[in-house]
């Protein structure tokens, strides 16, 4: 997510009269930012400017600088993968201690933030959800019938993208599969990107097609030809597949994540299912043509991403006042050197545009 978000900082920083550093263990360069190689972080230190916000996208910190967290989702704690203090993810969980304030992707991630770690003032939290790429959105049913036939699709279909681990749930989908009555079965196909079927994944002699290395743009058409995109985890930072889906304006099985945890993104555009009954149900109706509108749905996902003024450039906005007016945790070694960027809580806001983003009408620049 950060090669989408940096671009419009560093472009709205630059205008402004600061600069954006990007500070790199493996080389990965920004157009327009100062960038350097940062084995470790004692180089913050000697970095230029007075006034400086460091701001680590998942393990590290500095007491070098006003520190700022950001934070992806909890995963890890809610599962026990890999978590405990040999894990690579301790690092990530130590440093949350130590942070003047905090980016979350999700309002499900800020409510894990309470819960798991018990850090529960939210004015230290620049909640904004993820976006999805703009490259999402229907595509004509000549250029999707042709990509069906090139990839060996030949039924309608049911849609999985993506890594199957154990908390997406995918299990009552399979499970689910063998209660459908054999005409269904008959009918459709499952179409997974990604990994084929493991061992303890039974289609029940459903035809299955597994593709590998698909890009966003076959994805789009991937997406539009579905008779339904099938999404039943359990837990997610964000869960951007929905959303990528609904742009393209494809009907939408999901499970109790985005019910019980997100659920102001779809309300009732959406089925959510927790069992195979249930999946067997949601399949069933698409079978017989029980449908939500797919122009509702991609009006719903504009506010996610497709419509310009509300795609990562949001998210780059309310990410960057967070960084400069805060409030901040001042307790922490990382709140020791923030604040004092702008002259006035009025300076250094910004407005979103069809392209980026620009400093509001009559508010000042960074103070140099």
């Amino acid at each position: 997510m950060w090669y989408n978000i940096l671009p419009f900082i560093i472009d709205v920083v630059n205008k402004a009269g600061g600069q954006v550093t990007n500070c790199q263990v493996r080389r990965f360069e920004f157009e327009g930012a100062h960038n350097v190689m940062c084995p470790d972080l004692s180089h913050v230190a000697h970095m230029p400017g007075d006034k400086k916000v460091f701001w680590s996208s998942y393990y590290r910190g500095t007491s070098d600088a006003c520190f700022i967290h950001m934070v992806y989702d909890q995963i890890p704690e809610r599962t026990g993968m890999g978590h405990g203090r040999h894990s690579e993810y301790w690092p990530r969980i130590e440093n949350l201690k130590h942070a003047a304030g905090f980016l979350s992707l999700s309002r499900a991630t800020t409510d894990d933030m309470c819960e798991l770690h018990k850090m529960c003032d939210r004015k230290y939290v620049a909640t904004s959800d993820n976006r999805v790429s703009a490259v999402f959105w229907p595509r004509p049913k000549d250029a999707v019938d042709a990509f069906q036939k090139a990839q060996g699709i030949t039924k309608p279909y049911f849609l999985a993208v993506g890594q199957r681990f154990g908390y997406k749930n995918y299990g009552i989908l399979w499970e689910g599969i063998g209660r459908l009555r054999q005409e269904i079965r008959d009918k459709y196909m499952i179409v997974l990107v990604g990994n084929p079927p493991a061992s303890n994944e039974n289609s029940h002699n459903m035809q299955v097609l597994s593709l590998q290395g698909v890009d966003e743009e076959h994805l789009a058409l991937l997406y539009s030809g579905a008779a339904a995109f099938v999404y039943p985890s359990k837990m997610e930072g964000f869960g951007m597949p929905p959303v990528e889906a609904a742009a393209c304006g494809t009907n939408l099985i999901l499970g109790p994540f985005h019910r019980d945890r997100m659920p102001q993104v779809f309300e009732d555009l959406a089925v959510y299912v927790t069992t195979a009954d249930e999946m067997k149900r949601a399949m069933s109706d698409i079978f017989e043509g029980k449908r939500i509108d797919s122009k509702e749905l991609i009006e719903r996902a504009s506010r996610w991403g497709s419509d310009p003024k509300h795609a990562w450039n949001e998210v780059a906005k309310d990410y960057l006042e967070y960084m400069i007016h805060g409030p901040f945790r001042k307790g922490p070694s990382g709140g020791k050197l923030c604040g004092g960027i702008a002259q006035s809580p009025l300076d250094c806001r910004f407005v979103t545009t069809d392209t980026g983003l620009k400093l509001a009408p009559a508010t000042y620049p960074f103070v140099t």
